[in-house]
């Protein structure tokens, strides 16, 4: 066999295998896959953070009317009852600060406390250097004392 036949049956040969096409959705999908997946994660990920951040809004909320109803209430009970009233046991990781207001409205008998819940969010899965995301939510309680 000579050496042009040798060339020309490979060429026949790489010609037959480029046209061959068992195998191209394999392919494919192993290079789509991965995007494909990442992009799920990251929106199951963001939808669990506007649900914690929902629960945290609902919470403070709460909190609130609480202690509009007991104005005398010590601020850990009603830490307490922000904590309980978080989503799927996050309460413990929820950090509580008060700040009064004292004649918010010109009435020396009224007080207006802010309360402020911060929650530290941490996502399944770093994407492109997202770390934990701080949620925040306050609400007003005017207290008649």
């Amino acid at each position: 066999m000579d050496l042009g036949q040798e060339q020309g049956r490979v060429a026949q040969q790489l010609s037959r295998l480029a046209g061959d096409q068992h195998g191209v959705s394999i392919l494919e999908f192993a290079l789509v896959a991965p995007l494909l997946l990442t992009m799920t994660l990251g929106a199951v990920d963001v939808g669990r953070m506007f649900y914690v951040r929902q629960g945290l809004e609902y919470a403070t909320e709460e909190a609130a009317r609480y202690y509009m109803l007991n104005p005398n209430a010590a601020t850990s009970a009603v830490t307490t009852e922000l904590r309980n009233k978080m989503p799927g046991g996050m309460g413990p990781g929820v950090n509580v600060a008060y700040a009064d207001t004292a004649n918010c409205n010109s009435t020396s008998s009224v007080t207006c406390t802010t309360i402020t819940a911060t929650y530290s969010f941490s996502f399944l899965v770093g994407y492109l250097g997202t770390g934990a995301q701080s949620l925040r939510a306050t609400a007003q309680a005017v207290r008649l004392l």
